[in-house]
């Protein structure tokens, strides 16, 4: 979430404060693209992957994804700063628009995850409520500090990577979470 958030304010801040000096079209058109592509992807693959290797596989992949995901936000300006806008930042921003996908496969597994951590079917709804309770708070805080850091960041006197850092530091914090999860969560199903 915080990701998402930084993402279009990345591409619409100058690269000399940066960014990479995007236009509103071109962003919405990169957005669209991403959507679509996580929705066809997720139709087509997420079935036959989870099959494969499971919803807790998927998960730590997947958040493990946001650490590259990241670390390409300031290659990427570096690039654009000593190449201009060309063929190899937007071959990064493919790369990191890709790798996406992957962190996007987080959500259909840890709906998997909650569904079998109700006790009984009887408290599936209290269970999903209280999951969707700290999603919600979740995307208020996420969003808000992330792009916050940014507009910090960029402020004259302070470092321009500490977006990146606490980024970093929260991809860290999800993969170390995210280990602790069983590789399938029907592991908890078969406990009760």
């Amino acid at each position: 979430m915080a990701f998402s958030s930084v993402l279009p304010i990345f591409y619409a801040t100058p690269i000399e404060l940066g960014g990479l000096s995007l236009d509103p079209p071109r962003i919405g058109a990169i957005l669209a693209a991403q959507g679509a592509s996580h929705g066809i992807f997720q139709l087509l693959f997420y079935a036959r992957l989870h099959d494969r290797f499971g919803a807790g596989a998927i998960h730590i992949t997947g958040v493990s994804s946001g650490i590259p995901i990241v670390i390409l936000f300031p290659v990427i300006n570096a690039l654009a700063r000593s190449y201009g806008i060309g063929l190899a930042v937007w071959l990064c921003v493919a790369i990191q628009l890709a790798l996406t996908i992957s962190l996007i496969m987080c959500y259909p597994s840890l709906a998997l995850f909650v569904r079998t951590a109700a006790p009984n079917r009887a408290s599936l709804g209290a269970t999903n409520g209280i999951a969707q309770m700290f999603v919600a708070g979740a995307r208020i805080i996420g969003p808000a500090s992330a792009a916050s850091v940014f507009s910090y960041s960029m402020q004259e006197g302070h470092d321009a990577w500490l977006v990146y850092y606490f980024l970093t530091a929260i991809a860290f914090l999800a993969v170390g979470v995210s280990i602790l999860l069983p590789r399938d969560p029907s592991v908890w199903e078969d406990d009760q």
